[in-house]
Formats: C-alpha cells, structure tokens, sequence
C-alpha cells in the first residue's frame, strides 16, 4: 500500500521550524508496509491545500496531514477539509468535553476559540486528542483514507502511536517490513563499499541495502519485506554474521547507538573508568560521554586545556616539549594523558590536540591536523590525522575518532592512523 504525508503551514515553507513529523511518521509507515510515495509541505492556503490533496488521492492510499488544526486565524485546514469533504463544522459534544477538562487541567478559563476547537466535519471520524485542544480527524473519498492531526509533535506522536496506527494496520493489510542497522567505525564510505563489495553483490535477494555515513559512523541499514517477522529476522541476521566476519573489529553496535554509548557500556561492564583533556574539540567529547545516561558511573571529568598555560599548570606538559614540537604534537597529547591520568586518577585517559580551522594552519600543520592519544599508566597510543578545513565537521570528526580510539585500545585491538575522512561527500 502506497502512503502520503502532508505537512501544512508557512513556518516550514520559510523555514522557521523544521518538519519533524513528517519523519517520524514516515519512519513508522515503513515498518508497518507501506511505501511512502512523496512528502509534501503546504501553504496555509485553502487553494493550494485543496490542489495537492485532490493529486495525491490519484495515486495513493492513505494520506497523512499535520498541522493548521490550531484555534488562530492562520489555521485553515479543518475548514478546507471541511469544504474539500463537502461537509459543514458541528460542534461534537465529545470534543468539546475533551476541549473543556484539557483547558480546566492548564488552570485557564475557556474562551470563544477554545470553543471553536470543539467544531469539527460532520462526516468525520473523530480520533480524540488526550494532549490537546485540536481532535484527529478521519475521512475517505475514492478509495482513499485521509487522516488529518495536529502538528504540535508531542500531541501528534501520541496519537499517531495510540490510536491513529492501530487504525490503519487493522484497516491495510500489508507484508512485513523489517530493518535491521549495522553501525560502524574507521573507513571511508566507498572504501568500506569496496570492502564489502562480494558480500554486497552475493546478499539475499529480497535484501535492499544502504549506506548511511556521517562523521560519528556510518550505519548500513540491512532491509527486507517478508510474510513473517521470523523469517526475515533469520535471513538478515545470517547474512550480517558474514558482515561480522568481514569487518567485526569496526562495528561497534547495532540500531542506533553512538561511539559513546558503546564505549560507556564497555567501561561500566569492565568497572573502568576515563577521564578527558581537550585542546581543539573543546570539551566535546566529554559532553559526548556524559550525554549517555548512568555516565557518572565510569566518567570522572575533563579537562579543556585549550591554552597552552592550562597544559602546562593542569597537566603537566613540559614547557620544553610545547616549545620543542609545539601544542599539535604526539609529544604533548602522550603528556596530557599522562598528565590527567594523574590528576583525575581515572583507568583511562583520552587527549587531543588540533588546529580546528578555519586558520592557524601551516604547510607543516595544515588545518585539520590533529593528535589523538589514549591510554592508561601501563600503554598510551597516539596518532595524527588530518581531517579537512571545516571547523566543527573537524571537531567531530576528532571527537568520534578518539571515542573509537579508546573502544580499540581497551579491546586490544590496532588503532590505525588513517588520515581520510569518514565520509567522501
């Protein structure tokens, strides 16, 4: 079965917020079967509402709006539906109760638009609203099922989950579509694509596969449509232990988990703990590792030495050696291990040191290079990379690559020093 969205209102057109719904509900249509035919954003314009509803029915199934269904001026979408239905708004006793204890439990005295909320299409089917003022609303015309929501994502979601999925699943009857993400961690795109290349080109047939990359990881999502859950499981899961095979070193989880919330679970189950000291990427991978819940367990603190000054009284570093091989060097990132590790009295210690860009750079250390050191007393490992002249994508990129770093050195496994971009585009 064949699905449209439809996201209705100006802010999105200019850009002042950004269509979010509109991925959430495609991402939980395409795991109940349907294929999701095109996304589309409309005006708050009666006309143009219409002259896109009528198109898509041609071609679709089902269609899902969002947004215009607010108590203002601005919103016109239940009117239109209204007149595109050939119907008139009633007010629905039912929606105005729901209207009536929502505005009492805000503690706000119900007003002539709070009333206005409760006047809905007469040949609708209601789905009531437990988060808010503006009900769904379901339709058909030409063998079309049209389900109209309110955009406020939270009132949205929970409908969408509770009342309006359940809806369409019982109503569409559709195959199973199930997906299964593969994450990993250390090679460019095409060069992973040429490494997996034979096990690409030998996958099951009914497998559809994608690369997704970015500077944090790239995901291979493994999909496939089957009549039963257990067989499409059993098929996926025979041909990602080949994966495994292949690359078992680079994946670092499945679904979708980060670098830190790997390295977290690591650190937690072998009772280790880490600690930070940041020139380049500024405390951001701290705030990577104590973005994971339970962090406090294992993370003990960071230290964002971005002057030379605060390596020197904080950590240590020889004033000899910053002088000698200056602040980018494997030098200065083994002594800022060494260093924090002193200081913070941690198993583990990550450290770097970059010129993030866009200047400072020279024909000896050009922009994006970097040094990235882990380590405990015992071992510390460091490596230069050079990851380009954009700032933050730097930043990034040298935050994911420590991250990895120490998930390979607390492993046993070899940390390499390439110096290529995750990505290629």
């Amino acid at each position: 079965m064949k699905a449209d969205i439809i996201a209705i209102g100006d802010e999105i057109l200019i850009g002042q917020i950004t269509d979010t719904n509109s991925q959430f509900i495609a991402e939980r249509l395409n795991l109940s079967g349907f294929e999701i035919r095109q996304i589309t954003s409309v005006a708050d314009d009666k006309n143009h509402i219409i002259t896109v509803l009528d198109e898509v029915s041609k071609y679709t199934d089902l269609v899902l709006i969002t947004g215009g269904l607010g108590p203002t001026e601005d919103d016109k979408t239940k009117q239109t539906l209204a007149d595109y239905f050939e119907t008139r708004l009633v007010l629905n006793e039912a929606v105005s109760e729901d209207v009536k204890r929502f505005v009492k439990s805000k503690g706000f005295g119900l007003n002539e638009r709070n009333i206005k909320q409760a006047e809905v299409p007469e040949n609708c089917k209601i789905i009531r609203n437990k988060n808010g003022t503006a009900a769904g609303m379901w339709f058909e015309k030409n063998n079309t099922v049209f389900i109209s929501m309110p955009a406020v994502p939270f009132e949205m979601k929970e409908m969408f989950e509770t009342d309006v999925l359940p809806m369409i699943t019982k109503r569409f009857k559709n195959p199973y579509v199930i997906h299964k993400t593969v994450l990993t961690y250390g090679f460019p795109e095409s060069t992973l694509a040429e490494k997996l290349s034979d096990w690409e080109q030998n996958l099951h047939s009914k497998i559809t596969l994608a690369y997704l990359p970015s500077p944090e990881r790239i995901r291979l999502r493994l999909s496939m449509i089957c009549d039963t859950k257990e067989k499409a499981e059993d098929i996926l899961d025979k041909e990602i232990q080949k994966l495994q095979n292949l690359i078992g070193d680079s994946v670092f989880g499945y679904g979708n988990l980060f670098l830190q919330d790997t390295l977290g679970e690591i650190l937690k189950n072998k009772n280790l703990t880490v600690s930070t000291a940041e020139s380049c990427t500024g405390g951001n991978i701290a705030h990577l590792i104590t973005s994971v819940p339970g962090s406090s367990s294992y993370f003990k603190g960071g230290i964002v030495a971005y002057s030379n000054k605060i390596k020197t009284s904080l950590l240590k570093v020889s004033e000899k050696i910053l002088e000698k091989y200056g602040a980018v060097s494997k030098e200065v990132v083994e002594q800022m291990v060494k260093g924090q590790l002193e200081l913070l009295g941690t198993d583990y210690g990550i450290a770097v040191s970059g010129i993030a860009g866009p200047a400072g750079g020279t024909p000896e250390k050009p922009v994006g290079t970097t040094w990235i050191a882990v380590g405990n007393k015992e071992k510390i490992i460091a490596r230069k990379y050079t990851f380009g002249t954009r700032r933050l994508l730097n930043i990034r990129f040298a935050s994911a690559r420590a991250l990895n770093n120490l998930r390979r050195f607390i492993l046993g496994y070899d940390i390499d020093d390439t110096t290529e971009n995750l990505t290629d585009r």
